[in-house]
């Protein structure tokens, strides 16, 4: 996948001159430019990359006098990269970190808004841009609610030759809308499956811009896309039951248990303050919410996926108080005795410009116990930012934004790293450091066991609603895949964030050291072994010489010639069977059983010929200039075709037979060659956006194989025409 990548700063100079209000005189020099908040994004992790798009960016602009100016960075079209293998400290100018690019693709371009939140549903290759509030511009009248934007990242199923990567514009169909905000996304990789849990509305389910002034209808509502079928998605819509409480801005984690997993829905809050009016909230909306909001943290709401049924769950332990706009990741330990959220910041949703949360908390399953694992300080808090894992013992926060003001900076970074293993903040991310996730001691004393599992309790106090204990006795037996780990690719500042250590440089270093050391130590033993080879040759020739020497003494008459058959050859002396000269060619059938060597066809050396050793008991002589026969090079050379697969065939052999060797005139084997192939996950070509038949879709049941058709010149439509369901 390749990108044609411009630094944050390309769109900074734009936006600047544009937005910017200088306050800073232009004569002093600029000696920093971040990050100053981040608020209200939609983002998610695809393999190796974090995908992050709309919000609201302010950036702080440092002079060499201290003056300091605040710039809306805020642009449509535009999305931005974070690549994993790029290591940073919090001391790092994240403008040069960050990537962005521009949506294009036709007309998808037309539906790049900037959106305040929302969520980014995800499988290992592509993601769909749902919900949010977009702004109130001229151009927010030419979005629908049926039109969302979907990029691929990568192709999946049945293979297509003329795909790329590419953004393009997706239709909903029937009951679904676009026209929710506040809600709580969620992926599930294994299932290639994501969900977005209730938010808000406005009244009638019409148009509304991100002021939220409108949108202040609770959503009964949890939509689900199936993304099992590259481009046959299948979306439904289902209604909450009565006894689930909807809500705004809450988390949903998806957790590997039971045959399809399970959501679980942890805070949120009814009634919530906004980012433009900070303290608006009359009496009475502020009681209403400080009634049930905290609710939403002592019960939380399970939905099981397989059986498409909702249950209720009360926890104990260190509950947190009512909150929103947090941010959370699922830790599950080695053996699945447990698996924890752990959640991080965010505001009570009554009073905006109050200090938010820097505290972390862990919510145990399936104990369904709370546990208090860091304790923040009132200055490094964050709300509405996003959070991700990108190796098991890691938690990356993204974003955020403080007293929802443009020049109050988050403190510690826009991008800060959490360790769920030791439960303290690092000092920034690298790539090459990293380990397996082990549940933490405080964890461990509240539900047993050890770092690596082992999990004693099991099971809540009491059971809520007794269907959860045969959900959760369930395993789930799926295969989840990882990408990591990264290779590192570390930026000038990027540091060693372990806090000792070898520097990274010294690795480097050491390896060409201790590659000089090989090759000295080669080219030493190269020049002992010629130097005694030709001090042998010299001792063996001054020896023949002397002996000539002495028979022409002792035979002064000795004839020239014997029977006029020319000069004699010289005989060095008996020649064992080691040290014959090798023939070309071998009868496989002439070999002993005992002689011959079994070679699988793993395992076939010498260029695909099997290799057959002859029993020697002389010793092996260096060849000289009587006993060296140059023998015709008999390796078959491989017949190399096109091979799809990551498989490389083996080099041919051009080398002489040594010593107890002989070549057989066994064929090689054959090489594979593969055309055509249905890889799914490869692709070559540019394939454009374009709508699909609505008659060939199918929803996934049963096995979840998709069709393979045949690759013609006709272009596939890039969305639409999926089913939808209604379940009430």
């Amino acid at each position: 996948m390749k990108f044609r990548f411009a630094t944050v700063w390309t769109l900074v100079a734009v936006v600047s001159s544009v937005v910017g209000q200088q306050t800073c005189s232009s004569s002093m020099r600029q000696v920093n430019n971040t990050i100053c908040n981040w608020q209200g994004l939609r983002a998610n992790i695809i393999r190796d990359m974090i995908y992050m798009d709309g919000g609201q960016i302010w950036l702080q602009q440092m002079f060499d006098d201290g003056c300091k100016n605040y710039t809306d960075a805020t642009a449509d079209k535009r999305y931005y990269t974070l690549n994993l293998s790029t290591s940073f400290t919090t001391r790092s100018d994240f403008m040069t970190i960050l990537q962005n690019t521009s949506v294009v693709g036709g007309s998808s371009s037309g539906f790049a808004r900037n959106y305040w939140d929302g969520a980014m549903l995800a499988n290992d290759d592509e993601f769909f841009l749902y919900g949010g509030a977009t702004e109130n511009n001229d151009d927010s009248d030419s979005l629908d609610d049926k039109t969302i934007l979907k990029y691929e990242a990568n192709q999946y199923g049945a293979y297509r030759s003329t795909w790329s990567a590419n953004w393009g514009p997706y239709n909903l169909k029937d009951n679904l809308t676009s026209y929710i905000t506040k809600g709580a996304g969620a992926s599930a990789r294994s299932e290639d499956m994501a969900f977005y849990f209730s938010g808000m509305h406005a009244p009638d389910w019409g148009s509304f811009t991100w002021d939220g002034q409108e949108a202040r209808e609770i959503a009964d509502k949890l939509i689900t896309v199936d993304m099992s079928s590259f481009r046959d998605e299948t979306w439904s819509n289902a209604t909450l039951p009565d006894y689930i409480p909807g809500r705004a801005n809450a988390e949903l984690v998806w957790v590997p248990v039971s045959k399809s997993g399970i959501l679980v829905a942890v805070g949120g809050v009814i009634n919530p303050a906004e980012l433009w009016q900070p303290s608006k909230l009359n009496d009475s909306q502020i009681a209403e919410s400080k009634r049930i909001s905290p609710t939403f943290m002592e019960t939380v709401s399970v939905y099981d996926v397989d059986g498409q049924k909702w249950y209720l769950q009360n926890t104990t332990g260190d509950i947190p108080g009512q909150l929103s706009q947090f941010c959370s990741v699922l830790a599950s330990a080695p053996d699945n005795s447990s698996h924890n959220i752990y959640i991080y910041g965010g505001t009570d949703g009554i009073d905006y410009a109050q200090t938010p949360s820097d505290d972390v908390y862990i919510l145990s399953l399936p104990s369904f116990r709370w546990i208090k694992a860091y304790n923040g300080t009132s200055t490094h808090g964050r709300s509405s930012h996003k959070c991700f894992k990108p190796y098991p013992n890691q938690m990356l926060a993204i974003g955020g934004g403080v007293k929802g003001s443009s020049t109050d900076c988050v403190e510690g970074g826009i991008v800060v790293n959490f360790d769920l293993n030791n439960l303290t903040f690092k000092n920034g991310y690298d790539p090459s450091q990293w380990s397996e996730y082990k549940v933490p001691d405080l964890v461990t004393a509240q539900i047993g066991g050890t770092s690596s599992g082992g999990a004693t309790k099991t099971a809540p106090s009491s059971w809520t609603n007794n269907s959860l204990s045969d959900i959760f006795g369930q395993k789930y037996t799926k295969s989840m895949t990882t990408y990591y780990p990264y290779a590192s690719n570390s930026t000038e500042d990027g540091g060693d964030t372990s806090g000792g250590g070898l520097p990274h440089w010294a690795s480097a270093v050491i390896g060409v050291l201790v590659g000089l050391f090989g090759v000295a130590l080669i080219l030493a033993g190269a020049w002992f072994y010629l130097r005694r080879r030709r001090q042998r040759q010299a001792r063996e020739a001054e020896a023949e010489s002397a002996a000539k020497t002495q028979r022409d003494a002792d035979n002064p008459q000795s004839p020239q010639f014997m029977y006029g058959s020319g000069p004699t050859a010289p005989v060095p002396g008996p020649m064992s069977r080691s040290t014959a000269e090798a023939t070309t060619e071998t009868d496989p059938s002439t070999v002993p059983d005992s002689l011959s060597t079994s070679v699988s066809p793993r395992t076939v050396e010498s260029g695909g010929g099997e290799v057959y050793e002859m029993h020697d008991s002389s010793p092996a002589e260096l060849p000289t200039a009587y006993n060296w026969t140059n023998t015709p090079d008999t390796s078959p050379e491989l017949n190399a075709s096109r091979n799809p697969f990551p498989v490389s065939p083996q080099s041919p052999s051009s080398s002489t037979p040594g010593h107890h060797r002989s070549p057989s005139t066994v064929s090689t084997v054959p090489s594979i060659s593969i055309d055509n192939v249905v890889s799914g996950r490869q692709s070559h070509f540019r394939e454009s956006f374009s709508s699909d038949a609505g008659d060939n879709k199918r929803a996934r049941h049963g096995s979840g194989f998709s069709d393979v058709s045949a690759i013609s010149d006709d272009r596939e439509r890039f969305g639409g025409g999926e089913k939808i369901h209604e379940e009430e």
